[in-house]
């Protein structure tokens, strides 16, 4: 019952990995964590050097980074998981299917609660909400901010560290997945002239800095899985 009267217990329980046999490394745990959160403090502190924006407006604009990256997340996941699971021989190629409804869960229960926010806003519900009235409108407001927003705000911080609880299909999945998604959003970052006004050897170092570190931390998360856990993706794969 804490869980669902909680909406961080309820965000904990939908974006961290859980499997039984799941290996927790404390060390590859901290890098997790610095391997989503680093750029952006990078970022944000760029920002309020070059723009010269509003505390609202930097705040603003690393909400807008954070949720493309869950955006461009959820575009790159299912080619880099499915692809991983159809890279592996049975059983193997199963266990990984089956475990495949963890991370999708994950997505699910995200762009639910992100869809909530346009049912309130949004002009196109506009006479659903009307044809609600005001009374329910009151009380579904209290629950979009005391629960739906804390829940979406700490799911998108989770599904980034946690990478969408991919770890619940494999442990090498993750960083497989970081380091693709990575390189994607450095893609977007350099079509739609992300860095605009910063000068350009800074804009460079911020356009590859951050997967070329997300992909050192891969691995080094890879090599320590080999080294401490003998597992590796040829092995997980059974090739």
């Amino acid at each position: 019952m804490s869980r669902v009267l909680n909406p961080f217990l309820a965000a904990r329980a939908m974006f961290r990995p859980s499997r039984a046999d799941l290996i927790v490394d404390a060390r590859v745990r901290r890098l997790q964590f610095l391997r989503a959160w680093a750029g952006i403090v990078v970022l944000l502190a760029v920002a309020a050097a070059y723009k010269a924006a509003a505390p609202k407006e930097l705040a603003s604009e690393r909400f807008d980074d954070a949720w493309t990256s869950v955006l461009v997340l959820t575009c790159v996941l299912p080619l880099v998981v499915g692809g991983f699971i159809a890279a592996a021989r049975p059983p193997n190629r199963g266990a990984f299917l089956r475990r495949v409804r963890y991370p999708l869960m994950a997505v699910g229960a995200m762009f639910a609660s992100m869809f909530t926010f346009a049912l309130a806003a949004a002009p196109e519900f506009a006479g659903l909400r009307d044809a609600l009235g005001p009374v329910v409108l009151i009380i579904a407001g209290f629950f979009l901010f005391l629960w739906v927003l804390p829940f979406a705000l700490y799911g998108i911080f989770l599904s980034l560290t946690h990478v969408f609880r991919t770890a619940d299909v494999h442990e090498v999945v993750p960083p497989l997945v970081s380091v693709s998604v990575s390189w994607v959003m450095a893609v977007v970052n350099l079509i739609t002239d992300a860095y605009e006004g910063i000068p350009g050897a800074l804009s460079m170092a911020l356009l590859l800095g951050p997967p070329l570190t997300v992909s050192l931390l891969a691995y080094y998360e890879l090599g320590r899985l080999r080294r401490l856990y003998s597992i590796t993706v040829r092995n997980t794969l059974l090739r």
